[in-house]
């Protein structure tokens, strides 16, 4: 009888199994060897409790990397607060929109092989995008090219304007299915004029990497990032770590209540349904922070990352690259800060000045968040800026 091979899933496990023989930690130092105090890291563990205390949150985890090594990681209060059960330091978590920079890092790391490139129209491999008309219009929009749509600006829906109701599609199927049914609808604004914060930008780019590879957008980000990356618990697979996520929750008037979410059907959002540790977004931003390197091979290019940090055009006041916000440049436009938030309550920042990253994962709507993480950032930074 002829063995049947193992399917993916299986195969990147075993792989994610050897990666762990040699990448099981990431690079850890002491609190007090990187010149920090006893008393600052108790006015960051206060600063994160207050969240607990206020219930603005019933838990979440905090981790704290300086000059590339892991300083402090920590998790705080109840993963779920019917059982009591402790939030585990290195919870999966739904990290919601800190998928993109994962996303896009993707795809730098697919333009370094020559696969494709940032600029590439979208209608080289969907000739279906270069009929597109803007709303109101008769004339053919502007080609959009793979930047816009990992930028906000292609012209797309935003998810304020999915959420109206002002485009409808069908969520259940594949990234194709979503994508070419896109392809039959007017665009909202003519490509690179205008922002507007949305997934459809990273649907579409997505399924351009599945073409060009010719597997699943799950497939292509497992192989080209988190197996170059040695991460072992990330995944679009929500069922296989039900067993393992916080319980969502929202601030109500009467207090944190689950979440029970809103299903966006079968489709993978590719801009927002990534599930993760601290430890494998640790080692995402830690590829920006080595300048393209993992597990000491170059991974991709430090020029290919630094398009990610150039703030793209059309997208007014908001300073957004390729996957990430930028929140401090130099005077040549390079980047001092970046980061990515997402609605369930997370955030990745990496301070290259300070040699600082910064990863918080709840699992509670950062919109309801805000008045403790904003006080909890300052006094992180301000430790760190001293």
């Amino acid at each position: 009888m002829t063995a049947r091979p193992l399917p993916f899933a299986c195969l990147f496990s075993l792989a994610c199994l050897a990666a762990t023989t040699f990448a099981s930690s990431l690079p850890t130092g002491s609190w007090a060897g990187h010149g920090l105090s006893e008393t600052q890291r108790g006015a960051i563990r206060d600063a994160f409790q207050r969240g607990i205390d206020e219930q603005f949150i019933p838990g979440g985890s905090l981790m704290l990397i300086h000059k590339g090594a892991v300083v402090l990681h920590e998790g705080f209060g109840v993963a779920d607060l019917a059982s009591g059960k402790p939030f585990p330091a290195n919870a999966p978590c739904r990290i919601a929109s800190l998928t993109k920079p994962h996303t896009t890092t993707t795809l730098a790391i697919l333009a370094e092989q020559g696969t494709l490139s940032f600029s590439d129209p979208v209608g080289k491999y969907i000739p279906a995008f270069n009929q597109l008309k803007v709303r109101g219009t008769e004339t053919t929009a502007k080609p959009i090219t793979l930047a816009m749509c990992l930028s906000h600006t292609a012209g797309f829906a935003s998810n304020n304007q999915l959420k109206a109701g002002e485009l409808s599609l069908d969520w259940n199927g594949t990234l194709e299915d979503v994508v070419n049914e896109l392809a039959t609808h007017d665009l909202f604004y003519e490509p690179a004029t205008a922002y507007g914060y949305g997934r459809l930008g990273y649907m579409t780019a997505a399924r351009v990497a599945e073409i060009v590879i010719g597997k699943p957008f799950e497939t292509v980000m497992a192989e080209t990032l988190f197996a170059a990356l040695g991460s072992t618990d990330s995944t679009f697979d929500y069922p296989s770590m039900l067993d393992r996520i916080p319980t969502p929750y929202v601030r109500t008037k009467n207090g944190l209540q689950v979440r029970t979410g809103e299903p966006m059907g079968t489709v993978i959002n590719p801009g927002g349904s990534l599930i993760a540790t601290p430890t494998d977004v640790a080692r995402m931003l830690l590829l920006h922070r080595n300048r393209g390197e993992a597990l000491g091979k170059r991974v991709v290019s430090e020029s290919i990352l630094q398009e990610m940090y150039q703030s793209q055009p059309g997208r007014g006041k908001a300073k957004y690259g390729l996957g990430f916000n930028i929140l401090a440049q130099n005077e040549d436009g390079s980047a001092r800060r970046v980061q990515h938030t997402g609605a369930a309550g997370t955030i990745g920042i990496i301070d290259f000045d300070l040699d600082l990253i910064v990863i918080v994962l709840t699992q509670v709507p950062q919109t309801q968040t805000n008045k403790w993480r904003g006080p909890l950032l300052k006094t992180i930074f301000s430790t760190f800026e001293e």
